[in-house]
């Protein structure tokens, strides 16, 4: 990324107009002011088509005076065709509502301008085509919206709210409207790939009336903040909007995201930048509880659904829900005094812990309930040279040495330390000719048919004449290693790599070395997979490489390398498993049979409310127990079921748990 030049610092990007409760008034005001966002927006687009895409998500929509009067604008500087967009997402659903009319009609809109015109709030996600996107991108192989992709102006129209997860939702999180949502991936790869690859024209925020407080999002708390802000880069604008609310841009996990991958536009942004009076935020501890709690999505969605409400216009009534609502919302609402921020506290991070324990078992016990996910490749692979990628076999090939001395053990795994990595190897003979085998399993795609492979991304920087790839990106995510970690909080794998492919008439290989661990779960994780023909109808499949992944804090505060007795029986046990279990894939691979553990991901189904009340139930039964003097946390009621068979109930006091 180049540093601005001169001309681009002295360029208005952006503007904050104050001094009104009507963001319709304030909008014509930046406009008679000539603001230059608004004025470049605008400027030279006579006879062409603008979608305006709306937040309208209860309890803060943007008001429909905003809205109107932005149609308005657009249609009197001389747009052919303006269309008011929006979609129905899952959390909308959660709360109640059945359409994308509902939704509209809950916000307050009628169809109509103040100037007359007849408008309609369109689905943005009925008529959708192709994202046209790098392969590395976590939008490749899915859809955008059609009346986004192809307008020739896109503006984003959101509120100033805060948020308990992420801060505050500014112009990233709105953009997310403009595309369908994508089941498995983190809304922060797909908010940045959208502002790279389909940008906004324009940006307005409506703060003229803000909801701020520990959860204005979900739990509206109106403020009086009299302003209207403006700016054609969305990164940039949720950059001013987080100084105007006195929070770190980088609190919201979108804005963090995208902030890695490119830069705010350079410029000024004019008007009064100073925060708004009286505003409280989200608090950091909150925060940070909200986020390990909805770690699980089950139970961020029911978080979500039951903080505030029932909205205007919702329908349905999951007493459940309700239950959850009634013990919720007081304490979000309250969360700004000490002494009840405590206690919400306390309840989410231990739901959050009984939450990691349900996971833990999942990964333990039930592989084929554990979601997939979908990645970006998460690093440019043009960044490495071709030479970077031809070495790769030399540079493995330095572990050749390691295990050196090593002998053969009946057992399927040799292996030694390297300052505490673990260098290995271990191999299998299948009875499958070697041309069959190959002809079936593409040695290219050998880790993505490993154990406990949850979702990635490949893309071939080179391929050879039959068009198999040669030189490959990768991203892989994998279950906690070794699984029972998943218990103490250990990260999924999430590692990217560099790769060489070699097929020749009796050997075919992978050589893969690691580049970047995004969550940090891995500083080593580095090999090559082999295919070999060792005659007789038979192949031999090997794996030999270099790992070392980060343990969970309770792991790491152990040491187990003062106790090698221990540790060595934990890694031999560990890697005989895993690699045990990779060969049964190949295996069925070549046989044709499905070895891949997980379900597709899923964004709308049922809410889990059973399940996530019984978490929280036994949250506030421990945090009564604890804490006895905290106000706000009922004693749970009667046992119930959830939706992995467990009994939840409480014991005698005393009792240990």
């Amino acid at each position: 990324m180049s540093a601005a030049t001169g001309a681009d610092q002295d360029r208005v990007v952006g503007c904050v107009v104050r001094g009104g409760d009507d963001p319709a008034a304030l909008l014509l005001d930046a406009v008679g002011r000539s603001s230059a966002p608004l004025a470049g927006a605008l400027a030279g687009r006579r006879g062409r088509r603008a979608v305006v895409a709306v937040v309208l998500a209860q309890p803060a929509p943007v008001p429909p005076g905003l809205v109107t009067a932005a149609v308005d604008l657009l249609l009197d500087n001389g747009f052919a065709d303006v269309v008011v967009g929006s979609a129905l997402r899952t959390a909308d659903r959660d709360r109640g509502y059945e359409s994308l009319d509902a939704l509209a009609a809950a916000a307050g809109h009628t169809g109509r301008t103040t100037a007359g015109h007849r408008y309609d709030v369109v689905d943005l996600d009925e008529l959708t085509e192709p994202a046209d996107v790098p392969p590395g991108s976590v939008l490749h192989g899915r859809q955008v919206s059609q009346a986004w992709a192809r307008a020739e102006v896109r503006i984003v129209l959101c509120r100033s709210v805060t948020d308990a997860v992420d801060g505050y939702a500014g112009a990233l999180d709105a953009l997310l409207l403009a595309a369908p949502s994508v089941p498995g991936a983190d809304p922060a790869d797909v908010a940045t790939d959208l502002l790279l690859h389909y940008p906004p024209t324009l940006v307005i925020v409506d703060a003229a009336v803000s909801s701020h407080g520990p959860d204005g999002r979900h739990l509206l708390s109106e403020l009086d903040t009299g302003a209207l802000v403006a700016a054609t880069d969305a990164l940039r604008l949720d950059v001013v909007l987080a100084g105007l609310q006195g929070e770190d841009p980088a609190a919201s996990r979108l804005v963090q995201r995208a902030l890695t991958r490119t830069r705010p536009a350079a410029g000024l942004v004019v008007g009064d930048l100073t925060p708004f009076p009286g505003w409280v935020r989200a608090h950091p501890l909150v925060r940070d509880a909200a986020r390990h709690a909805g770690a699980s999505s089950n139970l961020a969605r029911v978080l979500a659904a039951a903080t505030g409400g029932p909205d205007a216009g919702s329908t349905g009534g999951d007493p459940v829900l309700n239950a959850l609502r009634g013990l919720l919302t007081p304490m979000v609402a309250a969360a700004d005094d000490p002494v009840a921020r405590g206690a919400l506290v306390g309840l989410l991070g231990a739901a959050a812990a009984v939450a990691q324990q349900v996971e833990g078992w999942t990964t333990t016990m039930a592989k084929d309930r554990v979601a997939r996910v979908v990645v970006p490749l998460g690093f440019d692979p043009a960044q490495w040279t071709a030479a970077s990628y031809d070495e790769l076999p030399d540079v493995l090939g330095d572990l050749d040495a390691v295990l050196d001395g090593v002998p053969d053990v009946p057992g399927p795994i040799r292996w030694r330390l390297l300052d505490r990595s673990v260098v290995f190897e271990t191999s299998r003979v299948i009875e499958a000719p070697f041309t069959d085998f190959v002809a079936r399993v593409d040695v290219a795609e050998g880790i993505s048919l490993m154990a406990d492979y949850l979702g990635g991304r490949r893309v071939a920087v080179s391929t050879d004449g039959g068009g198999r790839s040669v030189r490959q990106a990768e991203r892989n995510l994998y279950l906690p290693q070794p699984n029972y970690l998943a218990h103490w909080g250990g990260l999924p794998i999430d590692v990217c790599k560099i790769e060489l492919v070699q097929r020749d008439q009796a050997r075919h290989a992978l050589h893969w070395r690691t580049v970047h661990s995004p969550n940090g779960s891995a500083t080593y994780d580095d090999g090559t997979l082999a295919f070999t023909d060792v005659g007789g109808g038979r192949t031999r499949l090997s794996v030999r490489g270099r790992q070392l992944f980060t343990l969970p804090a309770f792991w790491e505060a152990v040491d187990l390398d003062r106790v090698p007795e221990v540790r060595n029986d934990l890694v031999e046990d560990a890697y005989r498993r895993f690699f045990s279990i990779t060969f049964d894939n190949l295996q069925a691979q070549y046989e044709g049979r499905e070895s891949r553990i997980g379900r597709e991901p899923e964004d709308d189904g049922p809410l889990v409310t059973q399940t996530v009340k019984a978490l929280v139930d036994l949250a506030s039964q421990w945090l009564s127990d604890q804490r006895p003097g905290w106000a706000g946390v009922p004693a749970p009621p009667a046992p119930e079921v959830d939706v992995h068979g467990f009994r939840h109930f409480r014991g005698s006091p005393g009792v240990a748990r």
